[in-house]
């Protein structure tokens, strides 16, 4: 076994529990805390939403969903329809620093736990609703030099797995810490992860993989330079985009995992450098190059501009990352000192005639937009350490929240988030590493 989890706090309360008298446990938890198990409670029912599956779960009083991937879903879709997450003004529950401010990943979220990498090779398991550490495993920190340039991978959760990569992708009990079994890939740079049904789809440094769960075993494996995203789409294939020409253009391409083979290749006309993040929906992967957004057949590798922003001075867009589409509107973030967020009917092209997002002051937009039944969620900023929460129809801002006024640091970035019911998880990587909750007031 390449890690060691330590003995969990419900395995720990538990063996308090058969001390003799009330003043012996005391003594045990040290605290007057309740601590409720909520693990055993998950409604393990799945929806299907377009491209993407989603897993809906009890997290006791705190939510009824759960955030299983980096991307949300297997297809990046940063969609949902099941929650509408929290209601501003918010305020703290709980953070948690971690060793030394070292690099930290996005969270993830199931069985009432909140689930973050960190660089030195370390994933810590946090109870959702009191931010005390449940189990940590201290996986074997793999040789030769890190990749600082990215951070750490961020983990995936299912029903019965947590997924957590260094050189190696661990398969954990997600309630215990459990080592289930582990595969090594002898590489320490940070990559993806994304599961379908039972398959968990790998990029780590310049190869990809795919893993049968079940057989705990490698059953497709491809070289590839430079990666920069992968999706997976509703019938598994796996789609990569990586750059080429020396980091000075990109490609897309397919891959039928089943079949062992690539099946189309998309490369844009002339140099262009900014597709890197994928969005699968319908069929369909999306992505934006320059100012526009590509819909590419995700059957034929066949590409089509279907918006172009900037044409009339209305903005630009960030470079590199996905657009994310609800309601068959398409949401794209927008850069410095311009519109925080750019939209376009999915069907025409045009912009929404209710759309108004001028009373966002300016700065850049960055992470991924989400949208939840009734709202849209952006980051903004230096850092982007400013949420906005908007109508998903008109752009009215309805609250904005700014993490760094919550903590003492100089600086600092959010790596990641999750937005539940009513409860913001984050994480933010600064003078220090903090991972953190806020809720509803």
């Amino acid at each position: 076994m390449g890690g060691r989890p330590i003995q969990t706090r419900r395995q720990w309360l538990a063996a308090c529990g058969t001390a003799v008298g009330a003043a012996a446990l005391a003594g045990c938890t040290g605290s007057d805390d309740e601590t409720t198990d909520d693990s055993d409670n998950i409604d393990s029912t799945r929806e299907t939403n377009g491209d993407e599956t989603t897993e809906n779960g009890g997290l006791g009083s705190l939510s009824g969903a759960t955030w299983p991937m980096s991307r949300f879903t297997a297809g990046n879709r940063m969609v949902t329809d099941d929650w509408s997450g929290p209601d501003g003004p918010l305020e703290e529950r709980w953070t948690f620093e971690t060793d030394d401010g070292v690099a930290v990943s996005g969270p993830v979220v199931g069985h009432g736990l909140v689930y973050v990498g960190t660089e030195g090779s370390k994933l810590y398991a946090i109870d959702i609703q009191t931010g005390e550490i449940e189990w940590d495993l201290d996986a074997e920190e793999p040789e030769g030099p890190l990749n600082v340039e990215y951070p750490p991978t961020t983990p995936a959760v299912t029903d019965n797995i947590v997924y957590f990569l260094t050189d190696s992708l661990y398969a954990l009990d997600p309630t215990s810490g459990t080592e289930l079994w582990s595969i090594t890939f002898n590489s320490r740079n940070p990559g993806h992860i994304r599961v379908a049904d039972n398959t968990v789809y790998v990029h780590n440094d310049e190869k990809l993989y795919a893993v049968d769960s079940d057989a705990e075993a490698i059953i497709w494996e491809e070289t590839i330079s430079e990666v920069q995203h992968i999706a997976v789409g509703a019938d598994e294939t796996l789609y990569v985009s990586h750059k080429t020409n020396n980091g000075h253009d990109y490609e897309v391409v397919a891959f039928d995992v089943e079949k062992d083979e690539a099946v189309w290749t998309y490369s844009p006309p002339g140099n262009v450098d900014t597709g890197r993040e994928l969005m699968v929906r319908d069929g369909m992967v999306y992505t934006h190059e320059l100012d526009t957004v590509l819909a590419i057949d995700g059957e034929t590798g066949e590409g089509e501009t279907i918006v172009v922003y900037n044409d009339d001075g209305d903005g630009s867009v960030a470079a590199g990352r996905a657009p994310t589409i609800a309601d068959d509107i398409i949401y794209s973030a927008g850069v410095f000192d311009q519109r925080a967020v750019l939209t376009r009917k999915l069907d025409t092209g045009e912009e929404p005639q209710s759309w108004d997002t001028s009373e966002l002051p300016p700065g850049p937009t960055g992470r991924r937009l989400f949208v939840s039944d009734d709202t849209l969620y952006t980051w903004r900023g230096y850092g982007y350490v400013d949420l906005y929460a908007l109508n998903p129809k008109t752009g009215e801002s309805r609250w904005s929240f700014n993490v760094r006024e919550h903590q003492e640091m100089a600086r600092g970035t959010v790596q990641g988030y999750a937005i539940l019911e009513n409860v913001l998880v984050y994480t933010i990587e600064g003078n220090y590493s903090v991972v953190g909750t806020f809720e509803s007031a």
